[in-house]
């Protein structure tokens, strides 16, 4: 067991030469297959890395962390640091560091199943291995419980990863005053995620600060909306989809399983809940799509919450884990989820 280790001294992993993936075979990154480096992340990085692997440390904490959040704030505007979450092709970050938002997580093996004859193309048309990660927005004294998940599903050799953010709202998912409420709202399976977001709520002020920072970097109006077209046009081996054969929806969304939900204890730190109630094997989502056109005819008639599309949507896959859920230093400090560059500014493109 480590006795202590500053965050600043998590390690790189994708840089190394790998002997775990073959028997008998020395290997760079680049020639793992996506299985392979899924793995790898996640069995040389997120479990060694695990809090409980620390003596002498505590967790960190997801309810506090209200300065080094102002900190990060303020380091990432004056350092033009928000480009970096759209332009930076890789699966780690440069440099350990504390992630701005969703900053404390934890993460698991899943696997993307898709719909036996689906229409769409890409990942979102074959079965897909990936890591999700599960964390909350920002320090909970500040935004409260904002859950969020990243996806990423990587791809065979000197292919980048395809990754996707989702979420339900930038608005807190529990009162605002928590005496109002007789329930617990710690559950990251409270609400359906999805890639494109409602505008905060008006008394939201830091959320609506974040978002319009972020549209510094990405068109205006296009700070909550996460386009699908690399999981569409990208196959699970990296290889292209041909041009005029990709099909991709407007929309997805996240629906948590029967089982996930009622597994779920929302009582405790999230972490703990997803550690101890989520096993391997177990399917945690239905995906479901919606297109563009179909989209605006329901929102005209007045169809337009998540909770809502998801009746007028169509199933695509579930995603189910393949391992156990572990908080690491890895995951929060060197796991890089790139967001899609569909809507970036031409002054950020490289």
């Amino acid at each position: 067991m480590i006795t202590t280790a500053r965050y600043e001294d998590t390690p790189s992993i994708i840089h190394n030469e790998i002997t775990t993936a073959r028997i008998g075979q020395r290997l760079i990154y680049s020639e793992l297959t996506g299985r392979e480096k899924r793995d790898y992340l996640f069995d040389q990085g997120i479990r060694p890395t695990a809090y409980g692997n620390y003596k002498d440390e505590t967790r960190p904490d997801v309810l506090g962390g209200l300065v080094r959040f102002g900190k990060s704030a303020l380091r990432s505007i004056t350092q033009h640091l928000l480009s970096e979450s759209a332009t930076r092709v890789s699966d780690e970050l440069e440099r350990p560091k504390p992630k701005l938002f969703h900053t404390y997580g934890t993460t698991a093996k899943i696997v993307f199943t898709p719909e036996p004859n689906t229409r769409y193309t890409g990942i979102l048309g074959e079965s897909a291995c990936g890591l999700a990660r599960f964390s909350y927005a920002g320090p909970v004294v500040g935004v409260g419980v904002v859950p969020g998940l990243g996806l990423k599903f990587p791809a065979d050799g000197d292919h980048p990863s395809q990754n996707l953010v989702v979420m339900s709202k930038l608005d807190r998912q529990q009162p605002l005053l928590r005496f109002t409420s007789r329930r617990s709202h710690n559950s990251v399976f409270q609400n359906q995620f999805t890639n494109i977001l409602p505008v905060p709520s008006f008394f939201n002020l830091t959320m609506r600060t974040v978002n319009k920072r972020f549209e510094t970097v990405v068109q205006t109006g296009k700070g909550l909306h996460q386009s699908l077209e690399n999981f569409a046009g990208v196959h699970t081996d990296g290889s292209p989809v041909a041009q005029d054969k990709i099909v991709g929806p407007y929309r997805v969304i996240f629906r948590p399983t029967k089982q996930a939900a009622s597994s779920s204890d929302p009582t405790i730190d999230f972490r703990d809940d997803l550690s101890q109630n989520i096993g391997l094997g177990t399917p945690i989502y239905e995906v479901f799509a919606l297109g563009e056109s179909q989209e605006i005819e329901l929102n005209k008639k007045g169809v337009s919450r998540v909770e809502n599309l998801v009746a007028h949507s169509e199933r695509i896959g579930t995603i189910t884990t393949e391992s156990e859920f572990i908080a690491s230093k890895y995951g929060d400090y060197r796991l890089f989820f790139k967001h899609d560059d569909r809507f970036i500014r031409d002054d950020y493109r490289k």
